[in-house]
């Protein structure tokens, strides 16, 4: 089934070679009509593109329609026939143009809401990023499309989609695994688009120097269009898609760029809705220490002695310490950061506020909360913020 976009590429393809067509004849008609001069004016080689065309279409028909409103033109009733044949397959041409870019940009904007639509009930990031280029093909209406992940000045194409997975993309998917990174030169069309966070399009990848010539190669490409996926100010990944049999135009770089936005949007409420998911785990997991704790200090035994005798040394508690061959507090077992950085994870704050909170990279923060682990000895975050809750509560207990 041909795509949206491939079917609006052969549809600007039959209305450019019509129109060209009709400029021919219009040209011929008026070379005898016109002084050299001014014929000169008009007698320019036809645009492949629409809007282009569209206007040369326009200065040929005032020409055509001067004449034959000439009173001294002395014109022939042959002469003033073919002028209005002309005329009229002039309009009947511009008509045709107009009503295709207006109806085609209604139809990929329809079918881009639908395919957004979609992805809106994804809630899962893993999903969302699964379905990604699929999704992108349907909804903008290309034959491929290929998602990159962007870290800073380094580029990784990461996985593709194509309506028509033969020999060829399998080479192309291969050299994606394959690739590890390619890192990001000022001469680069995606170092460009990451610089500006635009979308950009390349009519002719032959003659773009700006163009990734292993990319082109691979997936053998003409033409394509490119957007970033962009979270706050940073590009986070790009889309490049394109068509096995026909070019792009400017309206699948506004299509697909409308679509990078809309998945963004998308994933960004999936990955805080994700967040909060963890969190919600993680104070639930907090509670029930918490409540733990509290119950077993209001089930200790209480004596009759002072605080001094309680807490000698051969005075036998009847509370057990809460974590065995633990240090009763942090300050031997973890650094002053780090224990700053446990604090604020037992409010549960995430490593950004953290970051914001001590002012500090947010990797730093992720480095921190590492050693805390492993310093604990725990598994994730939950435990690390119950076992603080234990060190922390028994001694000030002791």
């Amino acid at each position: 089934m041909e795509s949206l976009s491939a079917e609006a590429s052969r549809r600007r393809r039959d209305l450019a070679a019509h129109g060209t067509t009709i400029h021919a004849q219009a040209l011929a008609l008026l070379a005898g009509m016109m002084t050299p001069e001014a014929f000169a004016e008009v007698d320019e080689a036809c645009s492949a593109d629409l809007r282009t065309l569209d206007g040369q279409l326009a200065i040929l028909g005032g020409v055509v329609r001067d004449r034959l409103q000439d009173p001294g033109g002395g014109l022939q009733h042959d002469d003033v026939a073919a002028l209005s044949f002309v005329l009229h397959e002039l309009h009947t041409v511009r008509f045709s143009i107009h009503d295709h870019l207006g109806y085609e940009r209604l139809r990929r904007l329809d079918s881009l809401d639908r395919g957004l639509a979609q992805l809106r009930r994804i809630t899962d990031q893993d999903q969302l990023l699964q379905a990604a280029c699929e999704a992108a093909a349907a909804a903008c209406g290309f034959d491929r499309v290929m998602l990159s992940k962007v870290d800073d000045d380094v580029w990784r194409p990461w996985r593709s989609y194509s309506s028509d997975f033969g020999s060829a993309e399998r080479t192309f998917r291969d050299w994606i695994r394959e690739i590890p990174q390619i890192r990001l030169s000022h001469m680069m069309l995606e170092c460009e688009l990451v610089r500006r966070r635009e979308p950009a399009i390349v009519v002719d990848v032959a003659s773009d120097h700006r163009v990734y010539a292993p990319l082109a190669e691979a997936a053998n490409l003409t033409s394509y269009v490119v957007a970033p996926i962009v979270s706050g100010e940073r590009v986070i990944g790009l889309l490049h898609a394109d068509n096995r049999f026909g070019d792009v135009a400017d309206l699948d770089k506004e299509i697909l760029w409308f679509f990078a936005i809309g998945f963004a949007q998308i994933f960004e409420r999936a990955v805080l809705l994700a967040r909060l998911r963890d969190q919600r785990a993680e104070v639930l997991q907090v509670m029930k220490s918490v409540e733990g704790i509290l119950d077993e200090l209001a089930s200790s035994e209480i004596e009759l002695a002072t605080r001094s005798e309680t807490t000698a040394p051969n005075v036998v508690r009847p509370v057990q310490p809460v974590v065995e061959e633990r240090p009763r507090t942090l300050d031997g077992l973890l650094t002053s950061r780090e224990q700053e950085v446990l604090a604020l994870m037992a409010t549960g704050a995430t490593n950004e506020r953290i970051a914001q909170r001590l002012v500090i990279a947010t990797d730093t923060v992720k480095s921190h909360v590492k050693q805390i682990l492993r310093k604990l000895r725990v598994e994730n975050r939950a435990e690390a913020i119950s076992q603080y809750l234990r060190l922390t509560i028994g001694a000030r207990e002791s």
